[in-house]
């Protein structure tokens, strides 16, 4: 084997033998990596480009200051996978770039040195780099690198143009420029490679999707995504990181993609400092271990900590420590399942949370059914909350995929909800409906009408108190089984809950009032129904 190809390779066949320890997704992407050898031209003079051109940077911070710009391993496996590999066409394999590592392992640097070579030695003329963020001052902190490690190969500005936003080389008409997501007009752009920083701030795609338009006419565009973990599995990120995972582990098909997620193993122990490594694949050259071990040890020490020292030390996705039910326990009692797949007049209760104006209405349906509590959720919005919403977004996606009814108009049309009512009484014996008087009362005159058996529903936190206790109790004990629907987990991610002197509680959505928990407070007022019944109350205290 050639010696610099096999140079290239080492990291790969060390994680793959053992020799170096790292996470699932790691081995899954080192086995992908070497796979593409078989499959495709591997250019080993165009990755030497990129790591010669690299290491001639000079560090600008700390004690590496003045020092060259040394790559780890890891980082020559990526600039390998990004730069090696290309078609038969002769262009680059690689476009999309996925890399999620802990805090302090260097990512911005290696980043910013990348899209130097974007800029200076790729061959592109007329090149526009672009760095993204959720907000300026993060954008601007790879932009900070590029320009410093700048400095060390034109200490006197000869051949480049160092702005406060942009950077300019002129030989050949290119250009590196912050923007932001406070941008106005993003349209327009030429990006032939933008970086996009700590992408689990991103509240949705629309950045994303701007900057992958605007490199239509590049010939080898390049998007570096790169971040830690968070706590929002309903913005951009996390479902953007389920795809790269599918790609890697060979569920879904894109070779265009690469990615690189270095994060525990669900199995792991968080304080085991012996997979701190998998988070942190720089530790002992630029994340002490020391200072891991302090933020671990402050963190167990006091529970307030822990979610940050998890997602920024570690790596990991975790639910806000502010959040009710995490999303690992919903996931485990979530489960598809269908109305028909109960027998006919099985009792179930409803609970329906109306809109007040033009937002998110829910009805919950729960079905006590030998011995398990199952809840069908459905949900409706107006057409006009599609475009001038700020949830609008994840609001079309589920629309697209089948999880929320569109109504006509700027208000929700509470017909489709009686409707559906009508469908659930078709197949199962409706015993109770709770709902809020509030802003109802056609729709209650329209279901009496229609015979069907509404009861007020008190909105008060000691209402919720023992339907909100009771549901965590059964959840718990895996006694309760929830529609597949990623629109009531995005509302139990958006419940805090308030309690009074009494040690009473309700869910609220917290700070956020773009926040809606509708279906949590339908599931609620469901089981709270039930609860009120004699006979039905009695039974659930039994349940151990």
């Amino acid at each position: 084997m050639n010696e610099i190809i096999k140079r290239h390779q080492q990291y790969a066949m060390d994680v793959i033998d053992g020799k170096i320890i790292a996470c699932h997704y790691i081995q899954m992407a080192c086995k992908r990596y070497l796979s593409f050898f078989d499959k495709y031209e591997y250019r080993e003079g165009a990755v030497e480009k990129v790591i010669n051109f690299i290491q001639k940077l000079r560090h600008f911070k700390g004690k590496h200051n003045g020092k060259p710009f040394i790559l780890m391993p890891w980082q020559v496996w990526i600039i390998s996978a990004i730069f090696g590999f290309y078609r038969d066409n002769g262009k680059r394999l690689i476009n999309n770039v996925y890399i999620e590592i802990a805090r302090k392992n260097g990512k911005t640097a290696f980043i910013g040195a990348i899209s130097l070579y974007m800029l200076i030695a790729d061959g592109e003329s007329g090149a526009e780099i672009d760095f993204l963020a959720n907000n300026a001052k993060q954008a601007a902190i790879a932009y900070e690198f590029a320009s410093y490690f700048l400095q060390s190969i034109d200490p006197k500005g000869k051949y480049f143009e160092r702005l406060r936003s942009k950077i300019k080389f002129d030989k050949t008409k290119s250009f590196i420029q912050v923007l932001s997501s406070e941008s106005s007009g993003l349209d327009g752009f030429d990006s032939s490679c933008f970086v996009l920083d700590e992408v689990h701030e991103q509240k949705d795609s629309r950045l994303y999707d701007v900057m992958i338009s605007s490199q239509g006419q590049r010939e080898n565009p390049l998007a570096l995504l790169i971040t830690t973990a968070g706590f929002n599995m309903y913005g951009f990120c996390y479902p953007y990181r389920k795809i790269c995972t599918e790609v890697i582990s060979g569920h879904k098909e894109d070779d265009s993609m690469f990615a690189a997620i270095f994060t525990l193993d669900e199995e792991d122990k968080w304080d085991d400092e012996n997979v701190w490594v998998k988070s942190n694949p720089n530790l002992g050259i630029t994340v002490q271990r020391d200072y891991l071990e302090r933020q671990i040890n402050n963190a167990k020490l006091n529970s307030a900590l822990e979610v940050g020292t998890k997602t920024k030390n570690l790596n990991m996705w975790v639910s806000s420590s502010d959040v009710w039910i995490n999303n690992d326990l919903l996931l485990q009692s979530t489960k598809k399942f269908e109305l028909t797949d109960f027998e006919n007049e099985s009792i179930c209760f409803l609970g329906v949370d109306l809109a007040s104006v033009s937002d998110l209405t829910a009805l919950s349906v729960m079905i006590p059914y030998e011995g398990k509590f199952y809840f069908k959720n459905y949900f409706y919005l107006p057409e006009s909350c599609l475009e001038n919403n700020p949830n609008s977004r994840l609001y079309f996606d589920w629309m697209k995929q089948g999880y929320l009814t569109i109504t006509s108009g700027n208000v929700t049309d509470y017909d489709y909800v009686t409707k559906d009512i009508l469908k659930v009484a078709d197949h199962l014996l409706i015993d109770k409906i709770a709902y809020d008087q509030y802003n109802s009362v056609q729709w209650a005159i329209d279901c009496t009408e229609q015979n069907l058996p509404i009861e007020p529903y008190s909105q008060a936190l000691w209402s919720f108190n023992r339907p909100t206790k009771e549901f965590e109790r059964l959840l718990k004990m895996g006694k309760v089984v929830i529609d597949d629907n990623p629109i009531i987990r995005w509302n139990f991610a958006n419940v805090t809950l308030k309690f009074d002197f009494n040690e009473n509680c309700k869910p609220t959505k917290g700070d956020g009032k773009n926040n809606k928990i509708d279906g949590v407070i339908g599931m609620l007022q469901a089981l709270g129904i039930y609860l009120l019944q004699p006979q039905y109350s009695n039974e659930i205290i039994t349940l151990s």
